[in-house]
């Protein structure tokens, strides 16, 4: 019996670490939590009633500027995965060379330079956008399909941590549609940066000072919260979880089986 106990604890952990995956190069103390539920995010550059939480697990404060952070979670309210931001500086000028830059790395596998699960939303003078995936080299051009996939609305509005008029940004990518890594449940790796033109020697990042086109030094899209609703990171749990049980009641079955006076008869 003890045999039959090992073998199914052994399958259960194989299929824990297929679902854990491999650890992510990453910036050491960089790592959010997936958050679901609350309400649905209204792309309109506003904290809106009930869309963003504002408590640790949602907000993080660790950009290196002052009245800077971003909250992050995945708004399944309509039936797809949107992978869902608010970012906010204090920023108060409109400039043609202000910059938001959100980049995600969907396979977890990091590197020194952007892969092709690697993709980066960048956002200029608040009316222009660009969504490029790596090359392995750098970062490609526009591509109008992953674009598509990208719903983004920034504007000079008041928080409940900033009283004055300030750049607010709303962003929802349709995470099914951002790469053929869109199914893959955490950890991703993703980066995060502000730029004022007013300000030129400033930018504002998460990880502080890591660089755009270096996945390794990027933080970390480590887990879920309480729940796993991907369906199909959930889908997978129910498989290999019933492929472990299935394999105990094999063997269970077989050792009966041996066990049993027809058997021992033959």
């Amino acid at each position: 019996m003890k045999k039959i106990v090992s073998v199914v604890l052994c399958t259960l952990m194989l299929c824990s670490l297929i679902l854990v995956g491999t650890a992510l190069a990453a910036e050491a103390g960089y790592s959010i939590t997936e958050v679901y539920g609350g309400g649905a995010v209204t792309v309109d550059g506003k904290w809106g009633s009930g869309e963003w939480p504002t408590d640790g697990a949602w907000i993080d404060n660790r950009f290196n500027a002052s009245n800077s952070r971003f909250a992050y979670k995945m708004d399944s309210s309509s039936g797809a995965y949107f992978m869902s931001w608010l970012v906010e500086w204090h920023d108060t000028t409109n400039d043609a060379g202000d910059r938001w830059i959100i980049c995600i790395d969907g396979s977890a596998d990091g590197g020194t330079a952007p892969q092709a699960d690697d993709v980066k939303i960048e956002i200029v003078g608040h009316k222009d956008l660009t969504v490029s995936a790596g090359t392995g080299t750098g970062w490609g051009p526009n591509s109008s399909t992953l674009a598509g996939a990208v719903r983004w609305k920034d504007s000079l509005a008041t928080s409940s941590y900033d009283a004055v008029n300030h750049w607010v940004l709303e962003v929802a990518a349709d995470k099914g549609s951002l790469g053929a890594w869109g199914a893959n449940p955490p950890p991703e790796g993703i980066y995060e940066a502000m730029y004022d033109a007013s300000n030129p020697n400033v930018w504002a990042a998460w990880p502080a000072g890591s660089p755009v086109n270096v996945p390794n030094r990027w933080g970390t899209i480590a887990t879920y919260d309480t729940t796993v609703p991907e369906s199909l990171s959930l889908g997978v749990l129910v498989l290999l979880s019933s492929a472990a049980i299935m394999l105990g009641s094999f063997f269970v079955r077989k050792r009966r089986l041996a066990n049993s006076p027809l058997t021992t008869i033959r």
